[in-house]
């Protein structure tokens, strides 16, 4: 009986160890699905590396330097459709639209919303910037306007976001490593928390990439790795005062149109 007594003391001291009043936040090691509150705030990480630097100080009396034009504008209206070739559902189109400024679900934090319409589909994301780096921070998708999936990112217990592309040029051979736990809700209210590590890199700046919105001859372009997973590369041509101009991945993006709006 003494050693069933023991045995029972040990498993409720563990139990009460394990119901503080906060809970356990996620780890990489042991990701925790969770929610932001109403009083949570992306905690964006890091970003290494300084954007490529503008024209040089002025001298006296001159004009100051022109600050180059975003590579992923989040500016309110703008619009751009793209030509997608996909192996599995054919051609079809996409439309992007920056609606502004909006307060993320659940939480007090601001970012801009950005809705991807396609035929079988509709993303609603919210980004931030920081450094010149924009980080999706929340994502809502939705089929005849019921959702079925919602995604969250977490570091070390944070909820940080997951880098979506680049607003300033860097230079070639710039990296950026994150992993990150992304948690996915779905709409039959199951919760799916994955580890992924995804790595930006620079490989070329100055290209020129013909799309049917025209030919751009000073396009960045991003390769997007996940080291977690082989066969997830993707490849992105980004222009100053334009935005994503191509992309080639699982599937092929191709400008079609455009509308930038002006800050």
């Amino acid at each position: 009986m003494k050693r069933w007594g023991w045995i029972a003391l040990v498993a409720v001291g563990v139990w009460l160890g394990g119901c503080g009043e906060g809970g356990s936040l996620p780890t990489e090691e042991q990701p925790t699905p969770q929610t932001p509150g109403p009083d949570d705030t992306v905690d964006l990480p890091p970003v290494t590396g300084e954007p490529s630097p503008d024209a040089g100080t002025p001298a006296p009396g001159e004009e100051p330097p022109t600050p180059t034009p975003s590579m992923w504008p989040l500016t309110t209206g703008s619009t751009w459709t793209y030509r997608i070739t996909d192996p599995l559902r054919g051609t079809f189109e996409k439309t992007v639209v920056v609606r502004g400024p909006e307060l993320v679900p659940e939480t007090r934090t601001t970012a801009t919303a950005v809705l991807s319409t396609q035929p079988h589909l509709e993303e609603l994301s919210w980004q931030l910037e920081k450094d010149g780096v924009v980080f999706r921070v929340r994502e809502e998708d939705r089929k005849q306007g019921l959702m079925v999936r919602m995604m969250l990112w977490w570091k070390d217990g944070r909820w940080t976001g997951t880098v979506k592309s680049l607003t300033q040029e860097r230079p070639v051979e710039w990296t950026h490593t994150l992993t990150v736990a992304e948690q996915t809700r779905y709409g039959s209210g199951e919760v799916e928390t994955k580890l992924k590590t995804f790595t930006w890199r620079v490989v070329a700046v100055g290209e020129t990439v013909t799309t049917p919105a025209g030919t751009f001859t000073n396009a960045v372009k991003v390769q997007r790795g996940r080291e977690d997973k082989e066969g997830r590369e993707r490849t992105y041509w980004l222009v100053p005062g334009v935005g994503k101009v191509k992309e080639e991945g699982e599937r092929v993006e191709e400008l079609l149109r455009y509308e930038v709006k002006p800050p």
